[in-house]
Order: C-alpha cells, then sequence, then structure tokens
C-alpha cells in the first residue's frame, strides 16, 4: 500500500472514531433534553472534511466519510439514546433526516443498506 492510500484509510478511522464521540455528545444533549444544534453540527463536520480534503484531494473520500458519517454517527446516536440500530426518528429536523426519510421513509434497515452500499463503492472506487 502507498502512503497516501495508508494516509486516507487512517483518516476513515479517525473519522469512525469522531463519529462515535459526537454521538456519545448527541445523545447526552437528547437525554440531557438538550437541543442539538443541527446547523452548527454540519459547520463543525464540514470544517473536520476540509482537512482530509487539503491534504489529500481526492473527491471520493470526501463522499466516503460523508456516508461514513451517515451509518456511524446516527447508528452510534441511536444505540447511545438506548433505540434500535435502525430507528427513524418521526421528528426530521436535520437537513439529511429530511432527505434520508424522504427516500427511505421509517425502513431503516433499508436506509442503512443503502448507506453501506454506498460506502463500500465509494471505498472502491478509492483504493481499486
Amino acid at each position: 500500500m502507498t502512503t497516501n492510500i495508508q494516509n486516507m484509510l487512517l483518516t476513515l478511522i479517525i473519522f469512525f472514531l469522531i463519529n462515535v464521540v459526537l454521538a456519545f455528545i448527541d445523545a447526552h444533549k437528547f437525554n440531557k433534553n438538550k437541543f442539538v444544534k443541527h446547523g452548527i453540527n454540519a459547520i463543525e463536520y464540514g470544517a473536520l472534511i476540509g482537512v482530509p480534503y487539503y491534504f489529500f484531494k481526492d473527491y471520493w473520500l470526501i463522499g466516503a466519510l460523508f456516508v461514513e458519517r451517515l451509518l456511524v454517527f446516527n447508528i452510534s446516536l441511536s444505540k447511545f439514546r438506548g433505540k434500535k440500530f435502525d430507528y427513524v426518528s418521526p421528528e426530521r429536523k436535520a437537513i439529511t433526516d429530511k432527505i434520508a426519510f424522504f427516500f427511505f421513509g421509517y425502513r431503516g434497515k433499508l436506509m442503512y443498506s443503502g448507506y453501506l452500499a454506498t460506502f463500500i463503492l465509494l471505498i472502491c472506487k478509492i483504493y481499486l
């Protein structure tokens, strides 16, 4: 493996961990009946995504990081809140939740299967 490919893999792993931590923080806010500011979260994550883009200039990696977020953050958030992994909230405030609901409705397993398939395709595009 080349160093650049290894660094991109390390980036995916780091972002996996970041998403778990951010989900834990948001779950804590939900459990304390505090508001989650989805716009602020989007700006923060966009800034985080800017770092690997600066270093790698790879749109496929950026796409993979966004899809990884949909998978890891959402599933982690559901589990930290004591919900099923495929939980779909009846209240959709985040734009990503609204888009996902438009396409998948309350079919969480189908939604996450679609995200996983997309993630795998993006990873294949990066590494093959």
